[in-house]
């Protein structure tokens, strides 16, 4: 089974009533929520796009007239969503053996929370594969054509989520590590809440969490992760001031994610490999230097110097400052020469480091 097997079902034929505004159309940087779904499908890999149209449908067709995607008209698009879903499935290729169910109004869906919908479908034939965040069940289904059927048999009381809770036994539900398949936009300030997450240039921490969860990160170790986040922003906060072009939610999402690979050997260097399969760069850069780093000492500090000294201000949970927790460490390693070698290298980089804040803020560092 290919990608060529599978299509998506865009639903953007409703009246926006509640938003007061035209959702299909609202911008999401350069683009359009309808464009910005298009873009993410094709990105997927999903060249068998259906968009549903019904109100306002010759504005949808003027802005989609250049896009590679079938337009479905759907006369009765005041009757509600399912007698679109109806619609759009009747004019799908009878070729396609699955399809995801999108509606226009949860637009930021990443690629990489289809592309986990989809490698659960291709390996397990189940029926109808459910996205979940933290729990929670989310957007959008991807539905076998077995079902085509009995959805178009129904009455439409229920809509979809009752025709698909006859099929329960064959359901899955997939973690996923994006919170936007639970994100949708039915008033303004939903909207305005899509527009601060799409602004983020890291994952926020319930993704982060979700994350740690879904690579089986110990509780132990997601305490000590939180705690070092903790110190990271607090360090930010000290220099913030200078400008240094530091990104502090980059830092923050580095900071719960550092011990991601904890349980690995070089867990450093796995978790910013980890990190970078996720098209998350920045943040496995500064993960890769978390355990050992070179410091220039007449470089403006960086985000990986504050994540390094982080990381050596806090042990296990508590915050106890860097002399105490080397002290420990010096005692865990006592007659292991290499590995007191290597501890003295991290103690003398944290030193520089702290002897850089000073010099920035002229102030003595209160985490001793």
């Amino acid at each position: 089974m290919t990608k060529r097997s599978i299509g998506v079902l865009i639903i953007a034929a409703g009246y926006s009533s509640r938003m007061h505004d035209f959702k299909p159309l609202l911008p999401f940087g350069k683009t359009s929520a309808l464009k910005r779904l298009i873009l993410t499908y094709q990105a997927h890999g999903i060249e068998s796009i259906y968009v549903v149209v019904g109100h306002r449908q010759e504005e949808i067709r003027e802005v989609l007239k250049e896009e590679k995607v079938t337009i479905v008209y759907n006369e009765a698009y005041d009757q509600g969503m399912f007698s679109s879903i109806q619609t759009g499935l009747r004019a799908m290729d009878d070729t396609l053996s699955a399809f995801y169910m999108q509606p226009v109004d949860i637009p930021l869906i990443k690629a990489q929370s289809l592309e986990r919908l989809y490698e659960a479908y291709e390996s397990t034939r189940k029926g109808v594969i459910y996205p979940t965040f933290l729990g929670h069940k989310g957007h959008p289904p991807l539905i076998d054509k077995k079902y085509k059927a009995q959805i178009l048999a129904s009455n439409g009381e229920g809509g979809l989520k009752k025709v698909l809770e006859a099929f329960q036994d064959d359901a899955l539900h997939v973690n996923v590590c994006e919170q936007s398949v639970l994100m949708d936009m039915d008033t303004k300030e939903d909207y305005e809440n899509l527009l601060r997450y799409e602004a983020l240039s890291a994952p926020n921490k319930e993704e982060c969490l979700a994350m740690m969860l879904q690579n089986e990160v110990p509780p132990h170790i997601i305490k000590h992760c939180e705690a070092v986040e903790k110190m990271a922003c607090n360090l930010h906060e000290q220099i913030t001031c200078f400008n240094l072009g530091i990104d502090k939610d980059t830092l923050s999402a580095a900071a719960l994610l550092h011990d991601i690979a904890r349980k690995e050997k070089n867990h450093a260097l796995v978790g910013a490999q980890k990190l970078r399969a996720m098209g998350y760069d920045a943040i496995g850069d500064l993960i890769a230097t978390h355990m050992d780093i070179d410091v220039d000492v007449n470089a403006a500090i960086s985000a990986n110097e504050l994540l390094f000294l982080a990381d050596k201000l806090v042990d296990e949970d508590e915050v106890c400052g860097f002399e105490k927790r080397f002290a420990r460490a010096f005692q865990k390693c006592e007659g292991n020469l290499e590995a007191q070698r290597n501890i003295t290298q991290r103690l003398n980089a944290t030193r520089m480091i702290i002897s850089k804040i000073e010099k920035l803020t002229c102030k003595v560092f209160p985490y001793g």
